[in-house]
């Protein structure tokens, strides 16, 4: 009688009503008809674990679920979220629209939750994906690491210091520092246009393609040496979207002369106890132009000067305190004088690396130092300070 009244107000088709107890929706082998709708009578007497346990099933499939209870507040404070908990006394008619309108909805629950599978699939799809990148990034930095390494060499008879920061996995800058005889090392910093991946593999290019020694064994200008990079690249150079810039250089130890030459890239600083100099020199970016030209500039270091060689990265570095988001990534003028500042203290102290500890310690406290806009590398270059003593004694 009481589900006739329920039903009365439907309207057709009329419901089929399936009369099922606890035990058996609980029962795994239990399927709910789709579509239906659960209600449940509950008395007092029905044990509670059981009533909650059919209330998860219900709610684990999305299935409506309407509980009707002599204790409808005792029950609620336990009901999943989508389970509608009334008192046993309501009138059976309010409990038909109740019913009714769930039946309605379910439809449209039925459309969100298909969205909701496809956005769970794209997002394990992605997930995925991402790993697979991260896995990917992981591997091409170590083997930039095994090809390029970011760590300062040691070479007799040249005090050396090296910051080298990706703003990535990979790095798209690149240094070089190698011994061409007795009293002469040749020095290189290149920075690839562009980030990520295809700068850091376009950076394995520029590495093979740096010849300091001609087929004779000597020593080539670094001019010289840039027109023949610059060559090479070109020739490489298929997409034609594939640029960089450099500075090379080549220094005597023992007299502490640099010849210097450049490729758009930012001047060298000379950090002298009383000036800083910048060393400007005249050639385009490589890989664009056949025809570049590329001088150098002859530089003599005495005992308490260092040659700062570093990548445009710096001057995003530091920030004005009072900048805004957009501001941090705007170049400003103040990384000349840190740098300036940095091989001073080398060359004053005879300790390089604990002067670029400091250096680097200085660089974590910007603003935008954690998610920096691009690469970092610098060299701090000088004849070591017995050799540059022993000179100036003479």
């Amino acid at each position: 009688m009481w589900v006739e009244r329920v039903i009365s107000g439907w309207g057709e088709p009329r419901p089929v009503v399936r009369r099922v107890t606890l035990e058996m929706i609980n029962d795994r082998a239990f399927e709910f008809p789709d579509p239906s709708l659960m209600v449940v009578w509950s008395a007092a007497r029905e044990s509670g674990s059981m009533l909650c346990r059919a209330m998860d099933r219900a709610a684990g499939r999305c299935t409506p679920a309407l509980v009707l209870s002599d204790r409808p507040e005792e029950v609620a404070g336990s009901a999943p979220a989508g389970v509608l908990v009334r008192d046993r006394a309501t009138d059976p008619g309010a409990v038909g629209v109740l019913l009714r309108t769930l039946h309605d909805r379910q439809g449209v629950v039925n459309e969100l939750l298909a969205d909701q599978n496809q956005m769970l699939q794209a997002q394990a799809s992605v997930r995925t994906q991402m790993e697979r990148m991260q896995d990917e990034l992981t591997l091409a930095s170590q083997i930039q690491q095994e090809l390029i390494p970011r760590k300062a060499p040691r070479i007799e008879g040249l005090d050396l210091a090296v910051i080298c920061r990706p703003a990535g996995f990979v790095s798209g800058d690149l240094f070089q520092v190698e011994r061409l005889d007795e009293d002469r090392v040749c020095f290189f910093v290149a920075d690839a246009v562009g980030h990520g991946v295809p700068a850091a593999l376009f950076t394995l290019l520029i590495a093979r393609s740096v010849h300091p020694l001609d087929a004779e064994g000597r020593v080539r200008a670094p001019s010289q040496v840039l027109d023949l990079l610059n060559r090479e690249l070109i020739e490489r150079n298929v997409s034609g979207s594939r640029f960089a810039t450099a500075v090379y250089g080549v220094m005597n130890t023992r007299s502490g002369v640099c010849d210097v030459a450049g490729a758009g890239h930012p001047p060298p600083i000379v950090a002298r106890p009383e000036r800083l100099e910048r060393v400007e020199t005249r050639g385009p970016l490589l890989g664009i132009f056949e025809e570049a030209e590329f001088d150098h500039k002859h530089v003599v270091l005495g005992a308490r000067d260092a040659l700062i060689v570093f990548t445009d990265g710096f001057e995003s570095a530091f920030p004005s305190v009072d900048s805004d988001a957009l501001s941090l990534r705007m170049p400003t003028n103040d990384h000349i004088h840190r740098l300036g500042a940095l091989g001073r203290a080398c060359r004053q102290s005879g300790q390089f690396a604990e002067s670029v500890e400091q250096f680097e310690r200085t660089l974590d406290q910007q603003m935008g130092s954690l998610h920096q806009p691009d690469d970092v590398t610098a060299l701090v270059l000088a004849p070591a300070l017995r050799q540059a003593a022993r000179r100036e004694a003479a």
